[in-house]
């Protein structure tokens, strides 16, 4: 092999390492990493419902408005045990993520903003929290029971889920996070 030849295959090659270092840390985790942290892995490539509703102060958005950033998408509601016994540890997670390219979407179902503002307050929740007012989004996507939390990465696309209260600031579950939401 001539030295130009070789030179030209050690710079592609050392392109090529560099930009895999630089997005395996972004890339969404497998499904054996899922599974082992106790989330449901979603496998294949199915985009989540660009589902509407509200923010704290009345404004409308769409799951699409936080394209970009890897989702906790979490349906929820203040009368519910183990919404109210898992808002703690995602409270943790959001304080462990906020440089990151991460969004916390607790959206709130059927409860008036005056009862969730309380429950905020109640838990020392800081994290912004979003309102599904008639319930339409949940139903849109098939929620059946309360909590039940969605993983969805950048560009829209569900990775894992789970029904039920979750432990979000679990040692293992932050690295992996972490890692997954790193600024590119």
């Amino acid at each position: 092999m001539s030295s130009s030849l070789r030179n030209k295959f050690v710079f592609l090659f050392t392109l090529a390492a560099a930009t895999l270092v630089h997005v395996a840390p972004t890339t969404a985790p497998d499904a054996e990493v899922f599974r082992e942290l106790g989330l449901y892995p979603i496998t294949g490539n199915q985009l989540f419902p660009d589902i509407l509703f509200v923010d704290q102060d009345g404004r409308n958005l769409r799951l699409s408005d936080f394209k970009g950033s890897v989702v906790l998408l979490n349906f929820w509601a203040s009368w519910c045990p183990s919404c109210r016994a898992e808002m703690p540890s995602m409270e943790r997670l959001f304080e462990e993520l906020e440089n990151s390219d991460f969004a916390m979407v607790p959206i709130n179902v059927q409860e008036s903003s005056e009862l969730v503002e309380a429950f905020l307050e109640e838990y020392e929740i800081d994290f912004p929290v979003y309102y599904d007012l008639a319930g339409n989004a949940a139903r849109e996507v098939g929620v059946m029971g309360l909590p039940t939390s969605v993983l969805i990465d950048r560009e829209g696309f569900i990775k894992a889920a789970v029904a039920g209260g979750f432990d979000w600031n679990s040692k293992n579950l932050v690295s992996m996070m972490r890692r997954w939401t790193r600024k590119e």
